[in-house]
């Protein structure tokens, strides 16, 4: 039950920190060129939701990666 938590925590910090990443990448971008002029806070949402997205499935590969290796380690035991 206790491993169950520890993942619980694993997970909830990569994928923040992954949200953050991509947040902070995106903001690189010029996406002023797809909106219209003046319309600043739907390219915040837009960068946010994109972020959510990208910082999620980011998460959920290094996870993958993460559980896979330690599968690996079984078939050696």
């Amino acid at each position: 039950m206790k491993q169950i938590g520890i993942h619980a925590i694993v997970s909830i910090i990569t994928y923040l920190l992954m949200i953050a990443l991509s947040f902070r990448s995106l903001q690189g971008l010029r996406l002023e060129k797809f909106f219209r002029k003046g319309h600043t806070f739907e390219i915040q949402l837009f960068i946010l939701f994109a972020a959510i997205a990208l910082g999620y499935l980011v998460g959920q590969f290094l996870l993958a990666l993460i559980d896979q290796s330690l599968a690996i380690r079984m078939l050696f035991s």
